[in-house]
């Protein structure tokens, strides 16, 4: 099930995201603008497991007009993020190439990059969103754009 983050996830989310410049560069915007700001919204997916605790299949940020997402085991939800393309599509889809993939599906139109280093995350005025940058956050991104 996908539903907005909370603070009360944080716990989860840290230990999800800590191991792969996708999940910190989530983290890190998690952190600097937290859930309050009009321009950023992060999404969890979270299956109950047989044991009733919740299993993390996912963290999807929206950032100003930009996507980070990375789901460990490739479990996209895409319905869900075919529903949200449908009332706005995205200037950029960054993550791992796995998942970018799965989204290029929706976006036929996007052209995707493999083996970026920075994805170049930008809010809406195309000014780069300083605390995204940084040797912390280089690996093999894959980057969607128009």
């Amino acid at each position: 099930m996908i539903r907005e983050c909370t603070e009360k996830d944080m716990e989860m989310v840290r230990g999800y995201l800590q191991d792969e410049p996708y999940g910190r560069a989530i983290l890190t915007a998690v952190n600097k603008f937290g859930f309050k700001e009009h321009f950023q919204t992060v999404y969890v997916d979270v299956a109950n497991t047989e044991n009733g605790e919740g299993k993390l299949n996912g963290v999807y940020l929206f950032l100003y007009r930009n996507i980070i997402l990375l789901c460990k085991e490739n479990h996209v939800d895409i319905d869900f993020l075919e529903q949200w393309m449908g009332i706005s599509a995205p200037d950029k889809v960054a993550g791992r190439k796995d998942n970018v993939n799965i989204v290029s599906w929706l976006l036929t139109d996007y052209n995707m990059k493999t083996g970026v280093t920075d994805p170049g995350i930008t809010d809406e005025d195309g000014v780069s969103v300083d605390c995204l940058a940084g040797a912390e956050y280089e690996g093999e991104w894959a980057v969607l754009t128009r």
